[in-house]
C-alpha cells in the first residue's frame, strides 16, 4: 500500500553530476510545493566525529553508520513533508545496499531512484569548474561506483542536457 502519492525522489549520481543544481531547479520551477533534502547537510549535523562515507568503507565501519543514520533522518523528514503536501526530492551518492536501505524505510511511499549519469569526461569538467571538494581519485572512485549501480528506477545520461530538461524530465515522471 502507498501512503504518500506524492513522490519521494532520490537523485543519486557522482560529484558534480548536478544532483543540487537540478533538485532546486524541480523544486522552484517545476513544482507547486516541493522540499530538498540535501544528506551531505544531514551527516554534517553529527560534528563529532564527522565522517565521510566512502564506497570502499566496510559495511559496519563508522563512516557509514553515520551514512544510515543521514539516510534514516532523510527518511523521516521526507515523510514529514510529504504528510504536509509537498513533493520531495533528496541528494545522496549511495550504492545498491544503501539506495535498498532507501527502500525499506520508504516502503509505504511513491518512491522513486533516479541516476544521474554523464560520462566521466563531463562529470570531472563539471567537477574542475567549481571550488575543490575532493580529489581526482576520489572522483574517479564515485563515478565507478555509480557507473556499476543497478537498484535504480531510472538513468538519465545528462551530458548533453541542461539542468532544466533533466528538472523537466522528473517532472514528467509523476
Amino acid at each position: 500500500m502507498t501512503i504518500g502519492k506524492l513522490p519521494i525522489t532520490l537523485l543519486t549520481g557522482p560529484a558534480a553530476c548536478g544532483k543540487n543544481t537540478i533538485a532546486h531547479i524541480y523544486a522552484t520551477q517545476f513544482s507547486d510545493r516541493c522540499a530538498v533534502i540535501d544528506t551531505d547537510l544531514l551527516r554534517w549535523m553529527l560534528r563529532k566525529p564527522h565522517l565521510a562515507p566512502w564506497p570502499t568503507d566496510p559495511a559496519d565501519s563508522p563512516s557509514q553508520v553515520q551514512h544510515h543514520l543521514g539516510i534514516k533522518h532523510a527518511c523521516m523528514l521526507s515523510k514529514s513533508f510529504v504528510a504536509e503536501g509537498c513533493d520531495v526530492i533528496i541528494c545522496d551518492v549511495v550504492g545498491d545496499r544503501l539506495a535498498q536501505y532507501y527502500r525499506e524505510l520508504l516502503t509505504d511511499h511513491a518512491f522513486r531512484v533516479v541516476l544521474l549519469l554523464p560520462t566521466w569526461e563531463a562529470s570531472l569538467g563539471r567537477l574542475y569548474a567549481r571550488p575543490p571538494t575532493i580529489t581526482d581519485d576520489e572522483a574517479k572512485l564515485l563515478y565507478d561506483q555509480q557507473a556499476s549501480f543497478t537498484n535504480y528506477d531510472v538513468k538519465i545520461d545528462n551530458t548533453h542536457l541542461s539542468p532544466e530538461d533533466v528538472a523537466a524530465r522528473l517532472r514528467g515522471m509523476k
